[in-house]
């Protein structure tokens, strides 16, 4: 009697889809994470929420599919079997699984790997091992294994149960070899102004970007469907300006809660050259460190003044005005998810649109300039030059999006 023929006389035919899905060697379609190249989406979805945040790893997914009698096999995104191609798969997930394991689903990104430096490639070097018939005394580019979820675990189907009870199951199942078999490197998250340092990290240890996904108890595995529980930040949807600023704090807010006694807050400036201006273009409140924040005090509180420049160009709305006014006298390099025409702020005003200028949309500080003078800081000419190759990057980007790649983790 066949595969199939058995699950339709157990379970009946009315159900028997919904179990050829999870059924062990029958490869399923992902759960697929929304794209996104907005980060005030982020902030949307996950505002108030408990989320973790996953590095997302440049390689190919691979879905283990491990029977009680130790056969294995591995599946693409696109559900091919690709089990040939990854002899070494099959060789150390039975090193990774823990003994009490007798079979399981599990949900991977196979990376490319140099295990002497601990380096992990792109995509492009994973892309060139053979599909088919590979040995492993042949392999070349090595791979290591990032598991990020757990599908199916010793007969039992998990998509009902949240993501923190299918994570914690992983976990216990499996041990890591570093190099060959490791967990996916996640942070568990509660305010979305947590992202983009962590992001900023990602980034500098070779990978794409960031998986984030919702804690909520309703969490659940939802095959073959497009969910906004997850959503896939990749380093390009947000850095639609490439480049840094140099800012200048003219004016601080005063911190509250455990940032009581010290600046919690700064309102950033551009020079204007032509007209001997400052020009405001942000406020800048989050990333910092505690040791940061009271050695900047220290510094900044030396050049508090009473009342404004005359110089400074700023809204007078009185949420927008700072607690002190600050001489010009340090530059701060400045990286932001975006640029925006602005009602409030005033840099490059009315050189792209009337009454208008450019602000910066959730700045982080990446460090200090002390080789620059305020009067060296960004122009506005600049400011405008970031805001037009943004546009036309996002329109690139916007088209980029409407597509997933194929080595994409979901």
């Amino acid at each position: 009697m066949g595969h199939y023929h058995k699950i339709a006389l157990e379970y009946g035919f009315v159900t028997i889809s919904s179990k050829v899905i999870l059924t062990l060697g029958v490869p399923f379609a992902p759960m697929l994470a929304q794209p996104t190249k907005e980060i005030e989406e982020i902030f949307e979805r996950f505002k108030g929420k408990s989320f973790t945040a996953e590095w997302k790893y440049d390689g190919e997914r691979a879905k283990i599919h491990y029977y009680e009698d130790g056969t294995i096999q591995v599946f693409s995104r696109r559900l091919d079997n690709t089990t040939q191609k990854y002899p070494d798969i099959v060789a150390d997930i039975k090193l990774a699984k823990k003994d009490n394991v007798k079979s399981f689903i599990l949900d991977c990104e196979a990376v490319a790997y140099e295990r002497e430096t601990k380096k992990k490639l792109p995509f492009q070097v994973l892309s060139t091992r053979s599909r088919k018939s590979v040995k492993l005394e042949d392999i070349t580019v090595q791979i290591c294994l990032f598991a990020f979820d757990l599908i199916y675990l010793d007969g039992e189907i998990l998509i009902k149960e949240p993501f923190m009870s299918r994570r914690d199951k992983l976990y216990n199942s499996f041990k890591e070899i570093e190099g060959f078999f490791q967990f996916v490197t996640h942070k568990d998250l509660s305010e979305p102004e947590e992202i983009l340092p962590f992001l900023n990290e990602s980034v500098e240890n070779d990978c794409e970007g960031l998986m984030l996904k919702t804690l909520d108890v309703d969490a659940t595995y939802q095959v073959a469907k497009r969910t906004f529980q997850w959503l896939k930040v990749k380093k390009d949807y947000i850095e639609g300006m490439g480049d840094t600023l140099d800012l200048v704090p003219i004016g601080a807010w005063s911190g509250k809660g455990k940032r009581t006694g010290v600046y919690g807050g700064f309102l950033l400036a551009v020079y204007d050259e032509d007209s001997e201006c400052y020009q405001s273009i942000c406020k800048i409140g989050s990333g910092f460190t505690d040791q940061f924040l009271s050695e900047i005090t220290e510094q900044l509180k030396k050049t508090e003044i009473p009342k404004p420049k005359s110089y400074y160009q700023y809204s007078d709305a009185k949420k927008e005005i700072p607690d002190v006014w600050l001489e010009p006298t340090v530059v701060w390099e400045v990286k932001a998810a975006d640029l925006s025409l602005s009602p409030v702020h005033q840099a490059a005003i009315g050189l792209v649109v009337e009454n208008k200028g450019i602000a910066l949309r959730f700045p982080r500080l990446v460090r200090k300039r002390d080789d620059k003078t305020p009067e060296q800081a960004t122009s506005p000419h600049q400011v405008v030059e970031f805001y037009t190759l943004q546009k036309k990057n996002k329109k690139v980007l916007e088209d980029d999006v409407k597509e997933d790649d194929e080595e994409e983790q979901c």
